[in-house]
Formats: C-alpha cells, structure tokens, sequence
C-alpha cells in the first residue's frame, strides 16, 4: 500500500468562462489541503477560452507559482481537455472536478481522506446518497437523471448511484491506461464505465450540486442522450 505521506494529488479544472468560480474552487481547496496538493492543472482552450478566464488563470498562476500549471488543450471539447490533463499528471492521484463551483471544492478534502485510506480505490462524489442535494437543476433533467442511473446500475450489475457525476479520485497508475474514445461529455460516462468493466473497486461519498453562479454550461440537453449510446457501447463492446 502506498504510503499516506506520499499521496499527492493533482487536480483537473477546465475553464472556459469561469472568473470567480476558479478562484474560489482554488483557494478553497488551499485553504483546507494545500500540502496534498502538487498541481492544479488549468487546461483552456486557445478558442473557445474567454479572455477574462484566461487572464484569471495567469493571476492564479502569479500567486500560487508553480502549483498552478496552465495547459491549452490540443483537442476540442471537454474529453479534449481531459485528456491532455491525464497526459500530465506526475502525482500519484488525479482528481475529476470542474472549476464553475457546481462541484463543491469543500469536498475536496473528504475525497482526499477517503483516496488515503484507499489508495488503489477511486473515490466518487454521489449527488443521490442524501436528500435535497440538487439545487438548481432542472426538475426534468432531475428525473430522467435518476432513470438513467438507475437503469446503468443494474446494466452493469453496480450499486453506484450517480455515474455522470464528473467528481472522483483516481488512482494516477490506473486512470493512465485508460483508451478514451469520447470527446464531449460521455467521457464522464467512460472515464467510470470503463473502471467498472475492470473490476476496480469505488467508494462513494455525499456530495451537494449546485447550479453555477457564472458563465454558460458546455453540454445542451439534447446532447445528454449521448450518455446512453456510450452506456450501451462499452457495455457490448468492451472487454474486461
């Protein structure tokens, strides 16, 4: 087992029109674990990016030195980002999370708790595991959500209860062999699929949503069917 004083995690933040947002994930996330952290990776797209985020990012740059490392992305889309981020990870852990505050950066230390007491596990944020912990969504994206989940849980044989949520730890060494194929937003999907078909083990956590204060989301409703035919692909597809 690895040891806990060695444990070091580098997180993932994609930023298109996040300001504030970024800044407060964080220096909430220094604040409370700065000595587990070894690099935030702020990954901007050189098109899509806004310039008022970009010019955060260099301030969170000035500050913060060589904790922060600024990556433009290679590849479009959200799987584009992650991606290039996985490509350089050096820690022994890589935390999935977003920089627009609807993934609680509070959180941040439970996950790293958990990923200490169980390093080869990938720890998972879960919206669903307690009440009232959605504010802001969509009464109707609310519902067909917990169809889904509840639909690809017993598809995979899994008690896992929130699958999209893009809000996990990974072991570096294992996310690392992953063959991602999705570029949009199904890479969430993929990127727990695909461990799920290999057997890893998860523990999950409560976790709250809620909806961003700034900037626009990335992913139409229309395109969230696109979930389900990634569902079904690695489901038939994909051996262990």
């Amino acid at each position: 087992m690895l040891n806990r004083n060695k444990q070091k995690f580098d997180i993932f933040l994609p930023v298109i029109d996040e300001t504030f947002s970024l800044e407060e994930t964080i220096n909430i996330i220094e604040k409370h674990c700065s000595k587990d952290i070894s690099q935030y990776f702020i990954v901007l797209s050189k098109t899509k990016s806004k310039q008022k985020s970009k010019n955060i990012s260099y301030k969170l740059k000035l500050k913060y030195r060589d904790k922060i490392k600024i990556i433009y992305q290679k590849q479009s889309f959200i799987g584009g980002a992650i991606k290039i981020a996985i490509q350089n990870i050096k820690a022994s852990h890589f935390i999935l999370m977003a920089s627009d505050l609807e993934t609680n950066p509070n959180d941040v230390k439970k996950l790293i708790t958990n990923s200490k007491n169980n390093p080869n596990k990938i720890i998972v944020a879960n919206r669903w595991l307690e009440k009232n912990s959605f504010k802001g969504y969509n009464i109707l994206k609310l519902f067909l959500n917990k169809l889904f989940q509840f639909f690809f849980s017993k598809l995979y044989s899994v008690s896992l209860s929130d699958l999209t949520f893009a809000y996990r730890v990974y072991p570096s060494k294992l996310i690392k062999r992953f063959i991602l194929k999705e570029n949009r937003h199904p890479i969430l999907l993929e990127t727990v699929l695909i461990p799920i078909k290999l057997g890893i083990n998860f523990i999950e956590i409560p976790s709250k949503w809620n909806s961003r204060k700034e900037g626009n989301t990335n992913n139409s409703f229309f395109r969230n069917f696109a979930y389900i035919l990634t569902g079904f692909r690695i489901f038939f597809f994909r051996k262990k």
